[in-house]
């Protein structure tokens, strides 16, 4: 497995790294119950008013509480022990408090993880793009929703966000910081010359570009007209083919073939919320725990106990599997600080007895 030359300055990441390729290597291309990653909102404030937003932000959702730093280290420190190499630093918009901000990434320690932040761009300055690089930040994502600037302020509800957010991207790239353009997908979009600008724009720039389907959640709740059809798929397929710079979750990041699926990354990649709730992502609002009163390794043994999470799924299940979207997310109407619990939503025959973590 190549390492880029960026993270061998972090010799656990590279350990982790390798014991995950190991992993998924002899499990058929497959994630099975590996861990991965943790993404983390510590606080919901955000400047812009994004009309797709999951976490409901722009309806003022919780937006003064915080998670105190104590407990992120001590999230971090469960998480390396548990093999846990991506940590994902998102909001809110997390660059709104910059102070604070830094003060987290203290808190985990990021020689220890492939650490990233995912923001809106708005204020991201070349001077906070090199201090996030001295910082040890591996990548930042900036979400870009058109290449025409009116389309894309529009969805995010404020001027300028384009301009800025596409500007942002240029100074984490000239600091040294992976740069990612993070794009949704969805049925309205996937067969458009919008999408196709955007991929050829990141190509171009030498950006990773990060694929998110479009998900019923949050702003967009119960709106299933959003979700990827077969056709859209097949497209997705192909384009993964044509742009060797775009990526997934859901793909195998390491078949050179660009085929290979790893699986849908439910408590694969958990979500932590800025009051402890642990849910089994950012999307599927479903709790499994909260770190106050359970270990970490406790939450993740309840979340593949759960067969919807523990088997694998070629499709993601909160913007793919309309039959798991239809009984689980926008039939319950949840939401990231209102979730539905694990231990009611799901029936006796939904666990797997005896369950281990393998």
């Amino acid at each position: 497995m190549p390492i880029a030359s960026s993270l061998l300055k972090k010799p656990r990441l590279v350990k982790k790294l390798k014991d995950f390729y190991e992993y998924v290597k002899y499990n058929d291309g497959k994630v099975g119950t590996k861990t991965r990653g943790i993404d983390l909102n510590f606080n919901n404030a955000c400047n812009l008013r994004c009309k797709y937003c999951f976490t409901n932000s722009p309806k003022g959702d919780h937006v003064k509480e915080y998670l105190d730093y104590k407990a992120i280290a001590r999230l971090a420190d469960e998480a390396d022990e548990l093999g846990y190499f991506e940590f994902d630093l998102q909001g809110g918009e997390l660059l709104l408090q910059p102070d604070k901000l830094f003060k987290v990434l203290e808190a985990i320690k990021p020689e220890r993880f492939y650490l990233y932040l995912t923001t809106n761009g708005y204020y991201l300055d070349e001077k906070m793009a090199k201090r996030l690089a001295e910082a040890n930040v591996s990548r930042v994502s900036v979400s870009i929703d058109s290449m025409d600037e009116k389309i894309h302020d529009e969805i995010r509800g404020r001027k300028d966000s384009w301009r800025r957010a596409m500007e942002g991207l240029k100074h984490v790239q000239k600091a040294g910081i992976d740069p990612y353009l993070n794009i949704t997908v969805g049925h309205y979009n996937a067969h458009t010359d919008h999408l196709k600008q955007l991929l050829d724009y990141s190509k171009d720039q030498k950006y990773k570009t990060l694929l998110n389907v479009a998900v019923p959640a949050g702003m967009w709740q119960k709106a299933e007209e959003i979700i990827c059809d077969d056709k859209d798929r097949e497209y997705l397929r192909k384009i993964r083919k044509e742009y060797k710079n775009l990526v997934r979750n859901i793909w195998n990041p390491f078949d050179r073939t660009h085929e290979g699926i790893l699986g849908c990354t439910t408590v694969n990649r958990v979500y932590i919320t800025p009051i402890g709730d642990v849910l089994v992502c950012p999307y599927v609002h479903i709790k499994i725990g909260n770190i106050f009163k359970q270990s970490l390794k406790e939450i993740i043994n309840h979340g593949f106990s759960i067969k919807y999470f523990r088997n694998h799924s070629d499709l993601c299940l909160a913007g793919e599997d309309k039959s798991f979207i239809r009984k689980f997310m926008t039939k319950q109407g949840q939401t990231i600080f209102k979730p539905a619990l694990a231990s009611e939503i799901f029936s006796e025959d939904d666990f797997v007895k005896n369950a281990v973590k393998e």
